[in-house]
Formats: C-alpha cells, sequence, structure tokens
C-alpha cells in the first residue's frame, strides 16, 4: 500500500477534508477513533466538516483537532496553524473563545481528569472509614479528677470522680457505675487500712478497654 502523504497545508485550504480523506486512506471508521482517542464522534466530524461550533470552548476544541491530527499522523502544527488562520486574530470571531460548554459536554472531560476525581473520593472515602472504625474499637476517653495519683489519707472512705465519653460504660473495681449525659460520673468507695488499689475502666460496646488505677495509702 502506498503512504499516504498529504502536501503541506496553506492558509485558506480545507484541512478538515485533509483530515478526512486521511482517515478514509487508512481504510478507519470515526466510531472506532473516538473510542481510540477519546474524543466523541460527533465532534471527530465537525473537524472534519470544520464545524468550529459544535467543538467545545477554549482550548478543548483546539486539543481536540490536534490530538486527531497527531493520531491520523498529520502534521499537527500545519493543521493548528491553518485553524488560527481560518479564524483570524479577532478574539470576538473565535467560536472556541465564545461558546459556552453546556452542562452534558463536561463528559468531555479528560480522562486522566476524570481518574483523578474518582480517585480522590476513593481515598475521602477510605480515610474515612478509618477513622469510623478507629472510633468504634479504640478506648474511650477516661480522665480522673479526683483523688490525685498517689494520694495519703487517713479516711475510710473517698469519692472517685470522673469523666468519659457518654456512651461508655464505667467500672470501679469491677461495680457498675452510672454516668451523665455528658459522661461525668463519681462514686464513693470504701477504703481499708494500708495501700488500696482503684481501678476504674471505661469501655464502649465494641471498642477496647481504657483502665486507670489510683492508688491510696490510708494511715
Amino acid at each position: 500500500m502506498i503512504a499516504f502523504t498529504p502536501k503541506k497545508i496553506n492558509t485558506g485550504e480545507n484541512f478538515g477534508e485533509t483530515m478526512r480523506q486521511a482517515r478514509l486512506f487508512k481504510n478507519l471508521r470515526i466510531e472506532d477513533i473516538a473510542k481510540k482517542i477519546g474524543i466523541r464522534k460527533e465532534y471527530l466530524i465537525a473537524i472534519e466538516e470544520e464545524r468550529f461550533d459544535i467543538l467545545p470552548a477554549g482550548l478543548y476544541g483546539k486539543s481536540f483537532v490536534k490530538e486527531y491530527a497527531i493520531f491520523l499522523k498529520l502534521n499537527s502544527k500545519d493543521i493548528l496553524k491553518c485553524l488560527e488562520d481560518r479564524l483570524g486574530n479577532n478574539y470576538d470571531n473565535d467560536p472556541f473563545s465564545q461558546k459556552i460548554v453546556k452542562r452534558k459536554e463536561f463528559r468531555i472531560f479528560p480522562k486522566i481528569i476524570k481518574n483523578i476525581l474518582l480517585g480522590v473520593a476513593v481515598l475521602v472515602c477510605f480515610l474515612y472509614l478509618i477513622f469510623y472504625f478507629k472510633k468504634i474499637v479504640y478506648p474511650p476517653f477516661l480522665e480522673i479528677t479526683q483523688p490525685d495519683k498517689n494520694l495519703v489519707t487517713k479516711l475510710s472512705i473517698i469519692n472517685i470522680v470522673g469523666q468519659t465519653e457518654k456512651e461508655a460504660e464505667v467500672r470501679i473495681n469491677n461495680e457498675l457505675v452510672l454516668n451523665n449525659q455528658n459522661g461525668e460520673f463519681s462514686q464513693t468507695v470504701n477504703l481499708k487500712k494500708g495501700v488500696n488499689n482503684i481501678v476504674i475502666t471505661s469501655q464502649k460496646k465494641y471498642s477496647q478497654e481504657k483502665m486507670i488505677i489510683r492508688q491510696i495509702l490510708v494511715e
């Protein structure tokens, strides 16, 4: 088969017809090309017919012309030069700068942009699941405000005061303690002579247990 070698395109020449002839010479269907390069069939037909008003605005329309020329192994620089000469230097006459892209035409965004947006969405969902899982299984917040660590006292009773998460279950020396809507709790504990170990635990339904131990010496 003789290679298709189009002549250099000059200003005013029908470059769309040159591209169509190159496609026909290679025996290619527009539908197949559209799938390979990711440009809608309607846009490729518009390029061949030089119907610039159908193409999307701005750099997208011109980039479609360039990609199509490269696929057909034509000189994309000559094609774009001819396109610019055809449109002229007047911005007001350039349909690529005037036309507003319709909502349905956002589907023609480059695949790389779609992939990036999809990747970001997947990453956000993945991070949310990690955060939610950690919130479920991690031990709840637990703070003991009274008594202090290593307390020495002569009293036979002491009041244990603290705060945890409102949905957590609190136990002092394995006895259930009720907490209010803010997670605050208070419980009186009897002490004996010598060293007393007060074990305070907090645990949600599926979480690990949080434990704090207070040692109190009764003289």
